[in-house]
Order: C-alpha cells, then structure tokens, then sequence
C-alpha cells in the first residue's frame, strides 16, 4: 500500500504528489469517478495547484477545495454558464444521474472563472463531514468496552470534533450488519448498512443507554444557520447518495434529542470535559477520522488529558483513524488511575464505516 504523503505542504511539486495521491487512491477507493478525474487533472495543471495552495495547510486540500466549489454550486447552481455547466455532475443538485462525459473541462472553467470566490473557502473551510455510517464501526466498539457491560449498557459520551454531533446519537439508529446481525428499532432511521468481513461477527450491545452526549468541537457547527448547514452538505462527494440521504435523516432526528457541543481545543481542553461527564456511567471518549488533522504533539496531549481525567473515574478512548496505508482501524484505550491501563486493536474498517472485520480480542 502506497504511504498517504504530507497533507501539509503547499508548494506545486508537493500539492501535486497529494492530488495524484488521492486521484490513485483515495477517491477511487470510495468510489467517485468525478473526484478522480479532478484530482488527476488537477496534479498537471499549474492554475489549479495555485488555487489549491490557498487552503490551510492543517486541512486536506482536496476535500476543501472540492467542498467549496460544491458550496457555490449548492448556494446558485444557475448564477453562471461554468455553474450550469457543472451543476450536472452533482445529483444532489441535478437530481438526474451524472453524465458519463468527463467532468474536467466543466470544472476547471468554473474554478478558474470563480477562483475569486472561493479563495475565502479555501483559506477557512474545514473538512467537518457527519459520516454517519461511521455509527456502524463504532457501536461493535462500545460494545467490546467492559466497563460497558459492568454499567448495565448506561454510556456517557464524549466526541473529539463531532461536527454537527450526529455520531453522538448512535443509539438512535438502526444497523444491519448481514447475516441476520442487526441492532437497534426496525423502524428507526437512519438505517445503516455494514458489511462484515472475515470470520468473527463483531459484538453489538444488549442495551444501550446514553445518559450524557456532549462533544467538543474548534468550530461548533450551528445547525440553524443554513450557510453552515450548506457547507455540511457540500462535504458530501457527488457518487454518495447513501452517504447523503443518511445525513439528511439523522439531521431531522437531531431536532428531538438534544446534545451539547462545547467550543475548544482537544489538544488543551479535554480533560476538563471528560472530567464533567457523569461518573456513574461508563465515560467514553472517542474521535473518527480526526487525529490526522492533529499533530502527534496533540495526540500525546489528548491521551495524557484523559489519562488525567481518569484519576477521577476510569474512562475509555475509541479511536477510528487512518492507518496512513489506505484503510482504518478502531483502536481500544483503557485509561483509570491516571494512567493507560490497555490498549487493544478492535477492527479494521473502512474510513466512512461501509465495512469492519473485527479482530480476536
């Protein structure tokens, strides 16, 4: 597998490298041939990588700049002859299938004739995605906990960057994972559908009660504001009906349970939030697909955050994360004491939760 390559550099030859990396392997991967004709287009032509390199070193240049073009296309898809004619490759926004023509032409006109509006993007937008299916990996997570089972199923969850926070309502939706392996109320929506690979069925809970749902977050996102929600949406690549339909559910679910997403800096705040969850609960900490937008410095300082929490009571880290080399894996933290007292691999998984193979543990 092809090592992932300095998301952080900005220079032409390097921004290049990031594009045809994820041209090869990352969009086809999650399965959008427009991203991948962008990408690779994008890695020849020096028009393109200069507009690319006004996103923040810290974010995946991509994803921003595919995001933003979405937004403007979202906010007026009619504003102008390179947004109609790009408008089509998007069915979110077209509601007809995407065309079999190449999208490149189309696209880089529209980014060329609009580089003006969308550079404020660039240099602000945060990849903030509510990959919801992600549900799918985590739950078998919860479910391995000890502690959760000691608690009779009551969880008091913390989410490192949850977005809109639509991860935190987990045990509101239905899973299918095949087989006849299924959780949560048949008529729940969304429904969310995991294939398992390998030989071992991953756990799933008895009983699930969240008595806590909170999440700390740099950039709350305000669901009542339609710009932002607007930005959430554009998030979502072209070929990801499911991906969207399932974020639009979970959306109107968020208006009847509330949660709280607190405004600060993981690296610096988490164990004053870890210390306010509830005690008589199994606490559990956990953060998909967001460790690679953190320095390893932040990383120590996260884990040392909980381990010092865990002074108070024990607490449990669930991390979904890239293993750099194209998949993802779930990784197990056992923290009480003030210090690690385990630490275990889950599963490997896909990084949007489409598929798991559980581990022996």
């Amino acid at each position: 597998m092809r090592a992932l390559p300095d998301m952080t550099v900005r220079n032409p030859e390097g921004l290049s490298h990031v594009f045809r990396y994820f041209g090869e392997v990352e969009t086809p991967r999650l399965g959008s041939r427009v991203y991948t004709v962008y990408c690779l287009g994008i890695a020849e032509d020096p028009g393109l990588l200069a507009l690319a390199s006004k996103v923040d070193p810290g974010q995946p240049a991509p994803n921003i700049l595919f995001a933003a073009v979405q937004e403007l296309l979202l906010e007026d898809p009619k504003g102008s002859p390179e947004a109609e004619a790009l408008s089509v490759f998007y069915p979110a926004i077209s509601h007809e299938p995407i065309p079999d023509r190449s999208p490149w032409e189309a696209f880089r006109a529209f980014c060329l004739a609009h580089g003006d509006r969308l550079e404020p993007r660039l240099r602000t937008g945060k990849t903030q995605t509510c990959v919801v299916h992600r549900c799918a990996a985590i739950l078998p997570a919860f479910a391995a906990i000890p502690r959760v089972g000691v608690a009779d199923g009551r969880v008091a969850l913390l989410e490192i960057g949850p977005s809109a926070g639509l991860n935190l309502r987990l045990d509101r939706y239905r899973y299918d994972y095949g087989g006849g392996l299924v959780w949560g109320d048949p008529q729940a929506t969304p429904q969310l559908r995991c294939e398992v690979r390998g030989e071992i069925r991953p756990p799933l809970p008895e009983t699930l009660e969240v008595v806590a749902r909170r999440g700390l977050e740099l950039d709350p996102i305000d669901l009542d504001d339609p710009a932002e929600l607007r930005w959430i949406q554009a998030l979502v690549w072209p070929e990801h009906a499911e991906r969207a339909r399932a974020m639009e559910e979970a959306l109107r679910l968020a208006e009847s349970i509330p949660i709280e997403i607190a405004p600060g800096d993981a690296t610096r705040d988490i164990e004053e939030h870890v210390r306010a969850l509830p005690t008589d609960a199994a606490r559990i900490v956990f953060a998909t697909q967001v460790f690679y937008q953190i320095p390893p410095a932040g990383h120590r300082a996260i884990l040392a955050g909980i381990a010092a929490a865990s002074r108070e009571a024990p607490v449990d880290f669930v991390l979904l994360e890239s293993t750099g080399e194209g998949d993802s894996r779930i990784d197990w933290f056992s923290y009480a004491d003030g210090e690690q007292k385990d630490h275990r691999v889950l599963a490997d998984c896909d990084s949007h939760g489409r598929w798991v193979a559980w581990r022996a543990t």
